[in-house]
């Protein structure tokens, strides 16, 4: 066990004066009894005028009362629930700021390949569900990870041992690469030939080949001849996400980052947030890349947004990638990648960007002017700096307003780019799960981007001391399972437990923290779920911190995370999880 943290006396002293502190309510509110009331509890309200309280009324989705145990009292009536949560904390419920949640109906109906260790579990995987479902005309799927297959990636004959008679696409863990069979190659006429998209790779073999390996737009070669899952699909993914992932989990507001504009996975969201079945608010960003014509995509992107105008499900923001990934190669780096020659026959290689710097900020101009919020995908050091440049040209001609971009991922940041951040209003939007030397440090990270690169992954305490809002997020399902909790403990360690996401066979030691100064508090880690990921959202009038007129979104712990050592931060969990005054998830602790 790890040391505790000894609180200073002082903390001690100012919760015990902010507990007698009463929040405002009406003499209206008083006369009408709540419907439900928390009491005796450690509720953390992540505002600052006062942080910590004891009880909680809520009436009709609305939090009506917020201060001491006597207080709440006036709001018992004869048919008040009231729940006792011996002490216990309560939070704001969470946000994930970046999460595919929509992308749950795939997993459902697809081969999922996630937590294998070897080539061989993936193709007996593969073969066992194409005999599940013969009447499929193609197998999807998801999962395999580039540690198991560095370099190149998987084969397409590895494929063609199992499935050889429809096409196989099954995107990689971190969904960024596909890997494919040579009827799919065959189906989108992939030969020795085809040139690489302008954003993507086709992998080969020694002789040309392709060898089965598809990156980032590479990908849409096969998959755009793939017919897509139906929105009834989507609807029973999202549904599950919602009961089995975000409930459980504490989590109620989501920003669902790739939708196409008129997608079935936009229609099930619509459909579902019109019936009432939405149990979470979902903001959605519509993707666009590159090669779209901009005015053209513009117009329906504009038409998009104006059909999804309820509380629950909007699209108010625009995804766009500017670089890939380490472990593929195609993050866009400042300095060379260290195997360069071996891997580019480059020694300068450092990945290629995605959009021309003209082209970027001509497109975040548009945008902006259109009165869409922006979300940026930058791994690389250059990509981010590349970014934060085409945002300042935007805001040049735009002028300045509270527009609240954000960048997600940021695994390498030149410290020059932390004020920026700030001075633009950027919001940071991490990964904090990622936050570890797990196999992909051991394996990709160190052979590709060398020491001290490897250790210096993830800034985040950098982001905080510069004034940046920080919002955290998992990338579900890059990460599973998307616990708050989890992403929290990382963040203040920049460890995680072994085996936390999945056993690997040979995980590095599990005492090696990565990049320890960028460790943060508890209370930031708290902020970046909550208030944080509400405002980068423009929901903090609505949801993000526990206040009276707010709605009354409220997770209970099974332990205060202020009481407990840092690494026992992974084992706490959520007993109760409170939407608009329903309750969504109950552990049966109270």
């Amino acid at each position: 066990m790890r040391s505790r943290i000894v609180w200073p006396a002082l903390l001690a002293a100012l919760v015990v004066a902010l507990l007698a502190l009463p929040a405002a309510a009406s003499a209206g509110d008083k006369n009408k009894p709540a419907d439900t009331v928390f009491k005796n509890g450690y509720v953390y309200t992540v505002n600052p005028g006062a942080r910590v309280a004891q009880a909680v009324a809520v009436k009709d989705g609305t939090i009506k009362f917020v201060g001491p145990d006597a207080g709440v009292k006036a709001f018992i009536g004869p048919g008040t629930k009231v729940i006792d949560l011996g002490g216990r904390m309560m939070l704001p419920s969470f946000t994930d700021s970046h999460t595919h949640s929509g992308f749950t109906g795939t997993l459902l109906f697809s081969v999922q390949l996630y937590g294998l260790t070897s080539v061989s579990e993936y193709t007996a995987e593969v073969a066992a569900f194409a005999a599940l479902n013969p009447t499929f005309p193609a197998i999807k799927g998801s999962g395999w990870s580039n540690t198991v297959v560095p370099g190149i990636g998987p084969l397409a004959s590895d494929l063609d041992l199992v499935v050889d008679d429809r096409p196989v696409s099954i995107m990689s863990e971190d969904g960024h690469s596909y890997w494919v069979n040579t009827k799919a190659l065959q189906l989108a006429g992939i030969t020795s030939s085809t040139p690489d998209p302008v954003g993507g790779k086709i992998e080969r073999l020694p002789d040309g080949t392709p060898s089965g390996t598809l990156r980032e737009t590479a990908a849409d070669l096969v998959n755009s001849k793939l017919a897509d899952y139906t929105v009834e699909q989507y609807k029973q993914g999202i549904l599950y996400y919602q009961e089995n992932v975000a409930g459980p989990l504490g989590i109620t507001s989501v920003f669902d980052p790739l939708l196409k504009v008129g997608s079935n996975t936009i229609a099930a969201y619509e459909e579902l947030a019109q019936a009432g079945l939405l149990t979470m608010r979902v903001r959605g960003a519509l993707s666009l890349t590159p090669k779209d014509d901009l005015s053209t995509w513009l117009t329906a992107a504009k038409a998009e947004r104006a059909k999804h105008t309820t509380p629950l499900f909007r699209t108010p923001a625009v995804k766009v990638f500017a670089d890939g990934v380490v472990e593929g190669h195609t993050a866009y780096l400042d300095e060379p990648y260290a195997d360069a020659l071996e891997y580019a026959g480059d020694a300068d290689y450092r990945g290629t960007p995605l959009w021309t710097p003209a082209a970027m900020a001509a497109a975040f101009t548009a945008l902006d002017k259109a009165g869409f919020q922006i979300h940026i995908h930058a791994i690389g050091d250059a990509a981010t700096t590349e970014v934060l440049d085409a945002l300042a040209a935007a805001r040049k001609t735009n002028g300045a307003h509270d527009w609240r971009p954000g960048i997600t991922h940021l695994q390498l940041v030149d410290p020059a780019d932390y004020k920026r951040f700030a001075k633009l209003g950027v919001t940071a939007v991490p990964d904090p799960y990622w936050f570890e030397k797990d196999d992909y440090y051991t394996y990709l990270q160190l052979p590709y981007l060398g020491l001290p690169r490897a250790d210096e992954e993830y800034p985040m305490k950098s982001f905080f001391d510069n004034g940046v809002l920080v919002a955290s997020a998992s990338d579900f399902p890059v990460t599973i399972p998307p616990n708050p909790l989890f992403g929290i403990g990382a963040g203040v360690t920049r460890w995680a437990p072994f085996g936390l996401v999945w056993e690997y066979p040979a995980w590095p030691d599990p005492l090696g923290m990565l990049w320890p100064e960028e460790a943060v508090t508890v209370d930031q880690m708290i902020r970046s779920f909550t208030v944080n990921g509400a405002k980068a959202d423009f929901l903090e009038k609505t949801t993000g911190s526990i206040q009276v007129g707010k709605s009354a979104d409220l997770i209970a712990l099974d332990q205060n995370l202020f009481e407990i050592a840092p690494d026992e931060i992974f084992n706490a969990s959520v007993l109760f999880t409170m939407f608009q005054g329903r309750t969504l998830f109950d552990a049966g602790a109270f």
